[in-house]
């Protein structure tokens, strides 16, 4: 009987531990507390006046929605949380979320109207974002820089300016149009810029780097790694393209699983797992590095290691919810229970109002059942 609770603890487990690991830009993939609510003030829908023959409406068509999604804008990260608001098309607010330190964010909401609905990300020293949500999943929005400042691997952040100043300025003219093409949206027209730039400089990393990012975006997996493998090459210190790479990796192992091929998601977690390993070499304080790697250890077996990678991650950064979420899993299939409970106790006090909430809360429940079952 005991041996029965257990699976089924850690089969819940797992299901939470999937819900928290988006697609990587889609990558990486945390998922970030949000109440789910639209804030205060919003419109309800409209009512038919009091006349005395009041003329019958039609009820606005609703849906339920789970967005999740991610924000690049860097490879630092953020200092806070960022908003991520949900409105139509008018500029009515609809809801809202919050990205965590590695732009992760996640949306949940029950009769959500079916209309027209724009992402919008306002941010200090980034230009306003705004873009029609096409799709729920894999939300990926890319924020430019006001002062136009881009990303150069792990090192610091540079101006184009000093691009010019190692790479043919026809080349960097066509970067930068490819980014005001992504802030856009326009991701097509971006990835034949920065394929345009590449041609004129064949080792641009920031351009080939941007290229894979792109193609995360629009869920091209086997192109973004293509690009990702040679941005590796292009910038051998740099650690981004493999935290990226990493990521993809990780995705393309659950996909396996899920597909009843465990052999193969178990060769694809382990080459994550050394992809991100080396991340953290080159950049020991990658947040995002140490919450997959974790992931990919628990994958594939390597329990006491995965907690151990885990707790840096939080270490790092007390706000990675899919970590926590993943060392849940490790206590859990550990027979450690009270941990745990600690961790999960822990989860729910800093996020109330977590989508994972329910789910979590029964998880608890059939731990502490568990727990009473076990002889003293």
């Amino acid at each position: 009987m005991r041996a029965l609770s257990i699976r089924k603890i850690v089969l819940a487990c797992c299901a939470i531990a999937a819900m928290a690991w988006p697609l990587f830009p889609q990558g990486g993939g945390n998922q970030t507390p949000g109440n789910g609510q639209p804030p205060p003030g919003q419109p309800t829908q409209p009512q038919p006046r009091a006349n005395p023959a009041p003329i019958p409406q039609p009820a606005t068509p609703s849906r339920s929605v789970f967005i999740r999604g991610r924000i690049i804008a860097g490879v630092h990260g953020f200092d806070s949380y960022v908003e991520v608001r949900f409105e139509t098309d008018g500029g009515q607010p609809v809801g809202f979320a919050y990205a965590d330190s590695n732009g992760e964010f996640s949306f949940e909401q029950r009769d959500f109207l079916d209309t027209t609905i724009y992402v919008v990300v306002k941010l200090d020293g980034f230009k306003p974002y705004r873009e029609r949500l096409f799709s729920p999943s894999g939300v990926t929005i890319f924020l430019e820089r006001e002062d136009k400042v881009v990303e150069k691997g792990g090192a610091p952040l540079i101006d184009l300016r000093q691009l010019r100043a190692k790479i043919p300025g026809k080349a960097v003219d066509e970067y930068e149009k490819a980014l005001k093409e992504s802030s856009k949206g326009n991701r097509s027209k971006a990835v034949e810029g920065f394929l345009r730039a590449i041609k004129l400089a064949p080792d641009f990393y920031e351009a080939q780097n941007s290229l894979a990012l792109q193609y995360l975006a629009m869920q091209q997996y086997d192109d973004a790694e293509t690009a990702l493998l040679r941005a590796r090459d292009l910038s051998p210190k740099a650690a981004d393209p493999l935290i990226n790479l990493g990521t993809l990796y990780y995705q393309r192992g659950e996909a396996q699983a899920d597909g009843g091929r465990p052999e193969e998601a178990a060769a694809t977690f382990q080459k994550a797992a050394e992809f991100l390993d080396e991340a953290i070499r080159r950049n020991p304080q990658a947040v995002a590095a140490h919450a997959y790697l974790g992931g990919a250890l628990y994958k594939v077996g390597n329990y006491e290691r995965a907690e151990t990678v885990l707790n840096r991650a939080l270490e790092l950064d007390d706000d990675q919810q899919n970590a926590r979420l993943m060392l849940v899993n490790v206590y859990t299939r550990s027979a450690r229970y009270p941990e745990a409970l600690k961790q999960i106790d822990i989860f729910l006090t800093k996020y109330p109002n977590a989508p994972q909430r329910q789910a979590l809360e029964k998880i608890k429940e059939q731990i502490e059942g568990v727990l009473r079952q076990s002889p003293q």
